[in-house]
């Protein structure tokens, strides 16, 4: 996609049409509680893309990635019955690294971390699978990128929703505690057919 700088943002244009549009903002994702990554591993199991998923092939969370082709990122909803939060380990793989200082451990881009934001979110607000929703806008602060081959964790929250719009924010940080990223985000319900018609023609 072509990506454009446009009075004071960038933009990206697939075939003359706008598809997403990136600027700064003075904004404060809102705060989300962490877990242990022994919690976070747990609610894994309970990861309902496992079972059914509305888009396989996505790089942060789809289950038809493999190992170096995706972040495979597998967030479950955490035990007690915390359904407004989701949470899951991350291991950045070696594929993801970028160039990095000499002596510097080898770390992720920051799209990258971006991505492992993202999708959190989404199965935080529908940790069931039953309400299918695209990223809308997300709105993240970096501290970091990710260290390739160390543990993460993510954690996302469910804020509330309205009509058909649901609101989310996510955490992300190392095993020892080192906060990495926060994001927080708005999603659109959808029906996946629409996505899978628009694909095939």
């Amino acid at each position: 996609m072509a990506v454009a700088a446009d009075e004071g943002r960038h933009v990206a244009t697939y075939d003359g049409r706008l598809v997403a549009e990136a600027r700064v903002v003075d904004a404060e994702p809102a705060p989300v509680e962490p877990v242990t990554a022994e919690v976070a591993r747990a609610a894994e199991a309970s990861y309902a893309g496992l079972r059914s998923h509305p888009f396989p092939s996505c790089f942060a969370c789809g289950t038809g990635r493999l190992p170096g082709d995706g972040l495979r990122i597998f967030p479950g909803r955490l035990a007690g019955g915390e359904a407004d939060r989701a949470a899951a380990t991350w291991t950045p793989h070696p594929s993801l690294a970028v160039g990095t200082p000499a002596n510097e451990p080898a770390r992720t881009s920051l799209p990258v971390a971006w991505a492992a934001l993202d999708c959190i979110g989404g199965w935080a607000g529908d940790d069931v699978g039953e309400r299918p929703m695209v990223l809308g806008r997300m709105t993240a602060l970096l501290d970091a990128a990710p260290v390739v081959g160390e543990t993460h964790v993510v954690v996302g929250q469910r804020l509330g929703a309205e009509g058909r719009k649901t609101f989310t924010a996510a955490i992300l940080y190392t095993a020892d505690g080192r906060v990495v990223g926060r994001a927080e985000h708005v999603w659109f319900t959808v029906d996946p057919a629409d996505f899978t018609a628009s694909a095939t023609t």
